[in-house]
This record gives C-alpha cells, structure tokens and sequence, in this order.
C-alpha cells in the first residue's frame, strides 16, 4: 500500500517555497521516507543550496550527543551538498561528522531538490570524552596526522583543521587521546619508522627524512626514548628476528 510522507520545505528559489512529498512503502524495510514510529534515527533535510531546512527532534538529540551543533547562526550549511551553478570554488568536503551513506537525493523529474540525511541511533554511541574533542573533530585531527607525519606539524595548523584555537585544542585533544598532540605524533612517527627499519634497507638519515625529523641526531633521541633502544639496534634486532 502507497502512502505519502511530508518531509518538510524546500526552497527552489528566493521566493517559491512548496511542500516535498515523497511516497513509500509502508513494508519496506530499507525505505529511507517511512513515517518515524518506524524509522531508527534521526532526519535531517536539505535544500539545493546545501541548507539545512529542518532538522526532527531525534537528530538534534544524536547530533548534540556527538558534539555537533546546530542551534546556531546563521544556519547550518554544507558546501558539498549545494547542487547550484553558484557552488563555492575548491573542493567541497563532507563534514567529518556526516557519513556518505547517510545522504539520499530529493529528486523531482531532472531537477535535485535537496537532500536527505537519515543519522543511524547507533551514532549516538559516538560520543566525545567529557572535556574532549568531538568525536568527528577528533577523527579530523587524527587524519591530518596520519597524512603529513612526514612534514613539520605545528599547534596552529593543527588547531585550524577543527577550528579551535591551539590552547582549546591542546587541551581537548589529550583529553581525548590520552597524550598531547606533540606526544601522538611523535608516537606515530615512531610507529612508522619502526616498519621503515624492519622492513627496508634505507639509510637511518632517510629513514629520519620519511617519517618527520629534522634529521638524524633528532630521530635517534625521540626513537631512543620510545624504545629505549638507538634505531641501529632496534634494525639488527628485528632483522635477527
């Protein structure tokens, strides 16, 4: 049996507004537009400028659970999911937050309305650290990370990846993390470095190169520290293993 849906507004231009309705089917049970007293999860809709229209009472509550806010001004807007001619230049980003297969296209004839993101309940369980970072912003740092260990990384840069100043983030990040961020670099840098010596017969100072340090000298005393061992040793260990 047919039903229809109202899912909210959407804007299709300065002043035209109209009410999006969109069938389904009531036994269905991946139909992403069935009523709320059978769907698990939060709704979230979008017009085709990537603005938030309306967000149900469900996804505030898993979304304030995961540290993102969307009681603000002016309104919540995602770049990546505007559709317009007059869509921002440069790369158009997800946020951290919102997984891809979340999102459903409103679609009518040829034309995309908007967008629909239906956030899981089991998101909720993503919860930041009390005092910590925000799960996504966390995730976001840590990715940065993990792709320019190779290359100085500083507080600032750092900081600016998730929006927050060096100090809030310093502190958030070690709440979250359990180290600093200097300390989790370093331990990542390590960590790398460690495969470098066992598995390849690159020169120590390359090896220094290819995973952040300045050079050979700053390389043996963090890997020293880490390990209690000088890269040298730690290399004829694990090859005599």
């Amino acid at each position: 049996m047919q039903h229809e849906l109202i899912l909210g507004y959407i804007s299709r231009g300065d002043e035209e507004e109209h009410w999006l309705r969109q069938p389904y089917d009531s036994l269905s049970q991946r139909d992403p537009w069935r009523p709320p007293e059978t769907r698990s999860g939060g709704l979230m809709v979008f017009d085709h400028k990537g603005r938030l229209v309306k967000a149900d009472t469900c996804a505030e509550r898993i979304l304030a659970a995961i540290g993102v806010e969307l009681t603000r001004d002016p309104r919540l807007r995602i770049d990546a999911l505007d559709t317009t001619d007059a869509k921002p230049q440069g790369d158009s980003q997800l946020p951290g937050w919102l997984d891809p297969e979340w999102i459903e296209a409103i679609i009518e004839g040829n034309e995309r309305l908007g967008t629909v993101v239906q956030i899981p309940d089991r998101a909720r369980s993503a919860s930041p650290v009390q005092g910590g970072l925000p799960v996504y912003k966390l995730r976001q740092a840590v990715e940065f990370i993990e792709a320019h260990f190779d290359r100085p990384i500083t507080l600032a840069r750092l900081a600016a990846v998730v929006s927050l100043s060096p100090f809030h983030f310093h502190r958030q990040f070690k709440r979250s993390a359990g180290l600093t961020p200097g300390k989790y670099i370093s331990q990542i840098r390590i960590k790398r470095a460690k495969t470098l010596l066992s598995e390849s017969d690159l020169p120590l100072a390359e090896v220094a190169i290819q995973v952040g340090f300045a050079d050979q000298s700053h390389f043996t005393a963090a890997f020293r520290r880490a390990t209690s061992m000088t890269p040298r040793t730690y290399r004829n260990a694990t090859a005599a293993a």
